[in-house]
Formats: structure tokens, C-alpha cells, sequence
């Protein structure tokens, strides 16, 4: 799991469990009511009669012949087997997935680096893909209540046991759990399938793992639905979590219930006692941890099927580390993050109540405002808890058709490129040379990720005086529409670059710019020389758009801005001419490429000029 915090109201389940195991049976039915000091004497005093007298006759216990807790699963013998890499792994037995409720479905599998993938496939094979992707600790068990209405409604369903879980192999070092690794054999897995136009479900570490796919592989998706579920971008060195021992600690003996009931209420401090817990705690149950995280009361049954997978600690490793892998996440989801703010096909996202962390309104507001493709769609809110495929997974399954049947995915996107819908923020210094103006431009790309509210606070006049420049000119906003920039150094940081902080937002010095012609102001459709040794990369497929003036000359943008227009998404950019008030003799357009383009100044000097709404472009050469 991930930052999942719950109300206590959603936990008056557990407060039941708490209470008919330390009091007795209270009478549970629309409210819970306290049972009395006397009624808790009474009831303690009928239990121990009744284990008097039926204590002779206390019939003996039979374990299953099969199932999770039979012995041909929790005594088999343990066969470690290596891949040709040297990675130890073993298998859980088959016996410990017998007469799961709810869930018999065929098993299939595949081969990656040498293990055992395991994915329920369901419905039929020319339907359309449905991916699910679990987190931790759980596996395709969580999607037991969905896929069948899925299938049934004609979709070839797909659900994905990751590596270290449910059915799939199990590496027996914890070290092979890394971020990467999850992302890469799940990519692999896509390619191995060969699928395409891809409708993904995603959860919890399903997310983290599924949206940097989705991102990093769009052109395979059609359709992207998260519930409760999220993939952090954070700055490189400002990662708070820390690894753990992965010992064992024979005096742990918190169960999971405990566990979140006592842990700390701080995010990042509560996070690191679970990454720790997950690490050390002897019996790391997930049935319990399901149980907990859930609004329903899961049968015996049903906790027994989540705990299947894991007959002792050696078949753990995956449960006990996924929560660490949090600590290895830096910027390297930013490339994906840029992809999914141009995502123009359908998006939703669906929230628990009672997840406060992955299914919270914010979190919400923040994909549904960052996706394009989310705009028309029927975002809603369950009265669900973190692991809401259990809780209300026959609705979530008949909303996710819904959205399925009245949403129609456009064409493929192309997977953007390091630079391609980067969020960054400029400031010009202008200062007299001689007869010209020319002004430094500072920039965020490479230090800083240029947030809105500490942009909103720099003050621009006193940012002028104390420089000593005619002016400070915010100029961001803004965000690349290029997928690349080759050979310069505009948006990698080297060792002699300058920089400077202006207010909270850290800025390098990126080029200097003659803005003499506007008199050292930014003036629409009036270009400026712009020192530049770089080359703009777009990629074959990718939507481009132009401005031709009235002489011929194609100015492509090379960025858009949210100065004037705070909303303004990459996929509005295709209808922008109906908003410009282009000089007479001038028109926009814009294309999809059918190879790819490159944007090379001519002796260091790029000619750019920008429109009222701040969208810049650089004359093609």
C-alpha cells in the first residue's frame, strides 16, 4: 500500500472485531452498542462454562485436504530453483490456491528472466484488453467481484499476478523488489502478450507501477482508469524514506490491525513505520491487511485466500519490500508524468471515502486536473476503503463498463520524449548594451519543477532592483511541446552553470536574448534573436503547430503557456488559431508528422516571437 490513512469512522468494523474479542458478542446492527461492565462479567463467565462442560467432548480438528490451510500447502517440501542470472526463487503450491472463494479462474503463465509470471485471462481472446494491475500485499484475487462482469460483457480480461505475488514466482531476496524492475517486467509482460489498445485498471502499487507504464508506452493505451491509486514525481535528493534492515525482529509481535491503529498520523513518518513494519514484523499477513484496509467484513474464507499465496516468510520477499521500493522513486517518473498531461484519451479516476491518502479528493483533483482525457468522464466517489475492488467491486466493475461503452479513445498518443510536456518557468533580466536590449533568460529545466503557488510568490519588482536589470519579466508557466533537446546544453545542467534562487524557485541561467526590436518588452508576433545551440527534436507521429506569417516564413511552437490562460492543456493547442488574433496575412495550422522533425538555429541565433497567449515559436530554418 501507499499513503493509506482511514477515518475512524471507517473503522468501526474493526472496533467490532476489537470488542467480541476482548468482551464477548455485542449487538451489532446499524450503530454498534457498548456492552456494560456487568454484561462483560456475564458474558466472560457464560464462555467459561461452556468450555467446562464441553470440554471432553471437544470434537478433534481436521485440516483440509487441500487449500491454504492444508498441509500439502504449509508442509510442502521448499525446492529453490536459481535462473540463469543466479536469482534464487520458489513457487507456491498449487494445493494452497484450491477452493478459493470466488475465485476459479484458469491459470496462465509466462516466462520473464527466467521466472514465472502468472495472469488471469478471461473473456474472450478478440475482445477488448481490460489490464488490472494490483498492489501490495494483495494479488489477482482482489479482482475476483470484476472480471467476471467484465468478461461476460464481452472484454478479454486480464489480471496480473506481479513478480513475488499470488501465483507468479517468488525471488527469495528482497533486493530483486525494486521500482525498475516492477515497471520493466511489466512492460515486458505487455510485449510479451503483444497487447495493444490497452483499457488499464490500476490500484495502489498497481498504479506507481501502471501509470509510469502507461506513460512510458502510451501509443498501447486506449483507456486509463486509477482507483485510489497515484505515481509521485519527486525531486532528485528529496526522497524522506529510508531503506530498511529487512531482519527479521522475533519481537514484533504487532499484528496489522494494531499496526495502523497505533501508527504515527504524520505522512511521511507513518509511511516509514509501515516500510519498516512490512521489513521486520515475523507473520506479515495480507488477508489481515486487506481486512483492515477494507469498509466490508471479509469471511474467514476470504483472508485465508489473500494469505494463499504466502505459506511462511520465504514466499514474502515481494510483500515484505514493495513498501521500501518508495524510497527508490525520484525523477525518473517525470517523463511519464509529462506523457500523462497529454493524454487526450478517455481518463477516470475513482476514490474510496475512506482512503484518505491514494483515494482523497486531492489526489483526485489533481489527475482529473492534469489529464486531458479525464474532462468528459464521470469521475466518482465510493463509499470504499483502500482496497475498493473488495469493497464495492460489482459497482466498480458496472461503472468502469459504463465508461468503457460511452467513451471512445482517439488516436493513439506518441510517447513523449524527456522534454516533451515539461512544466518549467522563465524570468528575463533585461539590461542595455550599447544600443540593444538584451535580457538573460533564467530558467527551471534541470533544478527546479517551477510549483504554482511559489511561482505566484516571487515579487518581480524587487526580483529587477535586486539585479539591477530595466525589468523582471515572468515568462511561465510554460510547457515543452518538443520531445527532445539535442545537442546543447539548454536543458542539462553541466558543472559551470549559473545559478540563482528567486524567491523559493531555483533558476540556472539558460541563454540571452536580443529583445531590442520590442523595445525590451515581450510583444506578440514580433521576433526576438534568441542565443541558442541547441537542437529541437520532434518525434515522427507527433501533432505540431505553426505559424506562418505573411511573407511564408513557419514559426513551429516549441512551447505553451498558462500565463494568460491558466487551463490551457497540449490537447487544446489543435483548435488554438479560433483564439488568436493573428496579424493580417498570417494564419495557424497544425499537422501530425510523418517523419521526424528537427529545429536547428543558423549560427547560433533561433529567431522566436510568441502569440498573446504567451505560446512560443521558433522560426524553421
Amino acid at each position: 500500500m501507499v499513503h493509506n490513512s482511514l477515518t475512524t469512522q471507517f473503522k468501526l468494523k474493526q472496533t467490532v472485531v476489537t470488542l467480541r474479542k476482548a468482551i464477548g458478542v455485542c449487538l451489532l446492527s446499524s450503530i454498534l452498542v457498548a456492552c456494560s461492565d456487568s454484561d462483560d462479567e456475564q458474558s466472560s463467565a457464560e464462555t467459561t462454562d461452556t468450555q467446562d462442560t464441553h470440554s471432553e467432548t471437544k470434537p478433534t480438528e481436521t485440516k483440509p485436504a487441500s487449500g491454504p490451510l492444508s498441509d500439502a500447502c504449509l508442509q510442502a517440501d521448499i525446492t529453490t530453483s536459481t535462473t540463469s542470472k543466479g536469482v534464487e526463487f520458489v513457487t507456491t503450491p498449487d494445493a494452497c490456491f484450491d477452493d478459493l472463494p470466488g475465485y476459479d479462474f484458469a491459470a496462465h503463465y509466462l516466462e520473464i528472466e527466467g521466472l514465472r509470471l502468472h495472469y488471469v485471462d478471461e473473456g474472450p481472446q478478440n475482445g477488448e484488453v481490460v489490464l488490472m494491475l494490483h498492489g501490495q500485499p494483495s494479488w489477482s484475487y482482489l479482482y475476483r467481484k470484476m472480471i467476471p462482469i467484465l468478461a461476460d460483457a464481452g472484454y478479454r480480461v486480464i489480471a496480473l499476478d506481479n513478480m513475488g505475488m499470488g501465483k507468479s514466482d517468488k525471488p527469495l531476496n528482497v533486493a530483486v523488489h525494486q521500482y525498475e524492475h516492477h515497471v520493466s517486467w511489466t512492460k515486458a509482460f505487455i510485449n510479451k502478450l503483444q497487447l495493444t489498445d490497452i483499457n488499464l485498471f490500476v490500484q495502489d502499487w498497481g498504479s506507481l507501477i501502471g501509470l509510469r507504464v502507461a506513460g512510458n508506452m502510451s501509443e498501447r493505451f486506449a483507456r486509463i482508469v486509477v482507483a485510489n491509486g497515484d505515481m509521485p514525481v519527486i525531486p532528485t535528493g528529496s526522497n524522506p524514506y529510508q531503506l530498511p534492515s529487512f531482519e527479521i525482529d522475533a519481537a514484533l509481535t504487532m499484528d496489522a490491525s494494531t499496526f495502523f491503529d497505533t501508527r504515527s498520523r504524520d505522512r511521511v513518518e507513518g509511511f516509514q513505520q509501515w516500510i519498516d513494519y512490512a521489513a521486520s514484523v515475523p507473520e506479515l499477513m495480507a488477508g489481515d491487511v486487506v481486512q483492515k484496509l477494507s469498509a466490508i467484513e471479509l469471511s474467514d474464507a476470504e483472508v485465508k485466500a489473500y494469505n494463499a499465496p504466502y505459506p511462511n516468510v520465504q514466499y514474502k520477499a515481494a510483500i515484505r519490500a514493495f513498501p521500501s521500493m518508495l524510497s527508490g522513486i525520484e525523477m525518473q517518473t517525470l517523463p511519464a508524468w509529462q506523457t500523462l498531461g497529454a493524454y487526450h484519451n478517455p481518463f477516470m479516476f475513482n476514490g474510496g471515502e475512506y482512503d484518505k491518502g491514494l483515494g482523497s479528493e486531492a489526489n483526485q483533483r489533481k489527475w482529473v486536473n492534469h489529464v486531458p482525457g479525464a474532462e468528459d468522464s464521470e469521475h466518482r466517489r465510493f463509499q470504499a476503503g483502500h482496497f475498493i475492488q473488495d469493497d464495492v467491486g460489482e459497482e466498480l466493475a458496472l461503472h468502469f463498463l459504463s465508461f468503457m461503452q460511452t467513451t471512445t479513445p482517439q488516436a493513439p498518443l506518441v510517447t513523449g520524449g524527456p522534454s516533451y510536456n515539461m512544466r518549467y518557468c522563465e524570468i528575463l533580466l533585461p539590461y542595455l548594451q550599447d544600443d540593444r536590449v538584451v535580457a538573460q533568460v533564467w530558467g527551471t529545466p534541470g533544478v527546479d519543477m517551477c510549483q504554482q503557488s511559489q511561482w505566484e510568490a516571487i515579487d518581480f519588482e524587487d526580483v529587477a532592483a535586486q539585479y539591477g536589470a530595466l525589468s523582471a519579466i515572468p515568462n511561465g508557466p510554460r510547457f515543452f511541446v518538443v520531445d527532445e533537446s539535442r545537442g546543447g546544453d539548454i536543458i542539462t545542467l553541466d558543472p559551470d552553470t549559473q545559478v540563482r534562487q528567486f524567491g523559493d524557485v531555483k533558476m540556472r541561467l539558460l541563454t540571452t536574448a536580443d529583445i531590442s526590436t520590442a523595445q525590451g518588452e515581450q510583444v506578440p508576433y514580433v521576433a526576438g534573436e534568441v542565443s541558442r545551440n541547441n537542437t529541437w527534436h520532434f518525434y515522427k507521429g507527433r501533432r505540431i503547430y505553426e505559424i506562418t506569417d505573411n511573407t511564408g516564413q513557419a514559426y513551429v511552437m516549441q512551447s505553451f503557456s498558462r500565463i494568460s490562460d491558466p487551463s490551457l492543456q497540449m490537447d487544446d493547442l489543435a483548435h488554438l488559431g479560433d483564439r488568436l488574433n493573428l496579424p493580417e496575412g498570417w494564419h495557424f495550422s497544425s499537422r501530425i508528422l510523418t517523419e521526424s522533425l528537427d529545429m536547428t538555429p543558423v549560427d547560433g541565433i533561433a529567431f522566436v516571437l510568441q502569440d498573446e497567449l504567451g505560446n512560443s515559436y521558433q522560426l524553421a530554418q
